[in-house]
């Protein structure tokens, strides 16, 4: 919630979350995904989670594995069509 109402006050370019929504129940998972895509039409967002809802609402969404020696593969996720 701070750093959207900082938002709203002394916008910024660009946004980074790790797992901002680890911790929520699915309902505020569901609005927090829909504050960000709002957002995004006047700011870049780059959100990193494990939850649905808000996988769901990204406009490109990239999946991050890590293989057993250690190396970390990336490959793009198709979501809409």
């Amino acid at each position: 919630a701070f750093v959207f109402a900082f938002q709203r006050y002394m916008p910024a370019p660009f946004y980074a979350f790790d797992e901002v929504d680890m911790f929520l129940d699915g309902v505020n998972v569901e609005k927090l995904a829909q504050m960000i895509r709002k957002q995004s039409s006047s700011a870049q967002f780059i959100v990193v989670s494990l939850r649905k809802p808000m996988i769901e609402k990204a406009n490109r969404t990239l999946g991050v594995t890590q293989r057993r020696d250690g190396i970390s593969k990336v490959t793009g996720v198709l979501l809409h069509e």
